[in-house]
């Protein structure tokens, strides 16, 4: 059925009041709907601003606490310090003050303390055989022992003591034993005068003297309880293994030593080697170690270059000792397993041109030992190592040379390679160098040319010429009457390079402008 055209007019009429009615509905609920969930998010946004700002002045009042802890801990630390610090010195003074009650015990004990022993008289000595020379020899020397005991026992300040009576030669008696046990028991007492008066001049030496095994005994017993800062050995009758064995002892047990000198003491076999270095290995205090004129037999002291091993140890001189044919990785191997090495000695020894060769080889990167002293009777034979310190066949080889180490002839002679790496810092040994093979280069104006053979271009010019007066100020003498031929001023230098070169552009550069 069709719809009047008046009627679907009404209808369409009508709905479009339905439509607008249900939208203005639904935009009123909206609208509605919007207005709530707007205070709804302004309630929180108020709730959570006043959160934030609780939490806030809750931070504040957290790191305001902070700080006072961070402070108040600060103060509990310096106070812990200083109580530390006070208790560390209550504790040296406590030890201070005990030694001295120590060392005055012993004083006091022996006050009243004589001499137990009859010293022999020269008729009695006649009497067994010996001439008036040995009996006088005897009898002061028992008297000198006996002062010398004396001394200890009252705690005296004996900065070397020496039962040998500084290298008297005493001839060979029986009776010396009695003398010996009661110097050995002085010896053990007076470890509290070292303790109390704490100097490191407090030397031991023993040698030169007919000593018997038990003698050695009750001395080792006795080194062993009293700590020396430096012993000296000389050769003794009981040399080879027991003697060796006896100093090893004493070297091992002695944790206070700093410094061992053995002087003239045959050393035959390759287990005093052994026992001597394991012995200096061991020890944690020890810095200085001197072997002289110990070797009778070629080639037994070299064997130390595998033996010793020393984290402590900073100068060995091993002079005089026969040292020769040195393997090729001896010295290389020996350096590397004594880091602390800062000063070898080899003087007057047989080396020949193998073991300069292979010494050479060892030095040319080591970068530890610090001065080499050698004895140089043949100046041919000591070129090659000469070139490990000081390569001036050009810059390059100048430059990657050794520059820590010094040598240093004990003879008369001397080299160019004593004036190099004289200072501490490597790399101003390294400016003095560079710094003479440009002087003697501009002599002959031969600088250009040897840059063409080096490699070195037009754009390292400028750093060479920025480098001359630092390295320059470390080289030149300041007194003109002292320099030497190898000390030209930077700017003759510079000038040579300018023209030499033949380079116009760079008279603009500052060639005086330090690094």
């Amino acid at each position: 059925m069709d719809i009047p055209p008046s009627d679907a007019t009404q209808w369409t009429k009508m709905r479009q009041e339905i439509v607008e009615s249900v939208r203005a509905e639904l935009q009123n609920g909206l609208q509605s709907r919007v207005d709530r969930l707007e205070d709804t998010v302004a309630e929180k946004q108020i709730y959570l601003q006043s959160r934030v700002d609780q939490l806030e002045a809750e931070k504040s009042e957290l790191k305001q606490r902070c700080d006072t802890l961070h402070h108040t801990n600060s103060m509990i630390l310096q106070r812990l310090f200083e109580g530390e610090d006070k208790t560390s010195q209550l504790q040296k003074q406590n030890e201070s003050l005990q030694r001295k009650v120590k060392y005055l015990e012993v004083i006091q004990k022996n006050r009243q303390w004589e001499y137990p022993l009859d010293i022999p008289t020269t008729d009695e000595l006649d009497s067994l055989g010996f001439n008036e020379y040995d009996c006088e020899q005897i009898v002061d020397g028992i008297n000198k022992m006996v002062e010398i005991i004396k001394k200890m026992r009252m705690g005296e300040y004996i900065g070397w003591v020496d039962p040998d009576l500084s290298g008297i030669f005493l001839p060979h008696y029986n009776g010396y034993a009695p003398h010996y046990r009661e110097f050995s028991d002085a010896l053990v007492e007076y470890q509290h005068t070292i303790d109390y008066m704490g100097d490191e001049t407090f030397r031991f030496t023993l040698g030169n003297s007919p000593l018997r095994k038990e003698v050695l005994n009750n001395l080792q017993n006795s080194l062993e309880k009293t700590h020396f800062h430096q012993l000296l050995f000389y050769p003794n009758e009981i040399s080879g293994v027991g003697y060796i064995e006896f100093i090893a002892n004493c070297v091992e047990a002695n944790t206070r030593l700093k410094f061992i000198k053995l002087e003239g003491v045959e050393i035959e076999h390759l287990t005093d080697i052994d026992v001597l270095c394991e012995a200096i290995s061991r020890n944690g205090s020890l810095k200085e170690v001197i072997f002289l004129d110990c070797d009778t037999i070629e080639g037994v002291l070299g064997k130390i270059f595998n033996k010793l091993k020393s984290k402590t140890v900073k100068k060995i001189h091993l002079d005089c000792s026969n040292l020769s044919n040195l393997g090729p990785n001896d010295m290389s191997e020996f350096l590397s397993c004594n880091p602390l090495l800062r000063e070898l000695s080899l003087c007057n020894n047989p080396l020949n041109q193998q073991d300069i060769v292979h010494m050479s080889n060892s030095l040319r990167h080591n970068t530890t030992l610090r001065k080499l002293l050698i004895t140089n009777k043949n100046p041919s034979n000591w070129d090659l190592l000469e070139s490990i310190i000081f390569n001036c066949s050009s810059l390059n080889t100048a430059y990657y040379s050794n520059h820590h180490v010094c040598l240093e002839y004990t003879n008369s002679f001397s080299s160019d390679g004593e004036k190099f790496n004289t200072c501490n810092d490597p790399s101003l040994n390294r400016r003095k160098k560079i710094y003479t093979i440009l002087s003697r280069h501009n002599r002959s104006r031969k600088n250009a040319a040897h840059f063409y053979s080096d490699g070195i271009g037009i754009k390292q010019i400028p750093q060479i010429l920025s480098l001359l007066k630092p390295f320059s100020e470390h080289h030149i003498c300041k007194q003109l009457v002292f320099r030497g031929k190898d000390e030209v001023e930077p700017l003759s230098i510079v000038y040579e390079i300018m023209r030499d070169w033949k380079m116009p552009e760079l008279y603009n550069l500052d060639p005086m402008d330090e690094e």
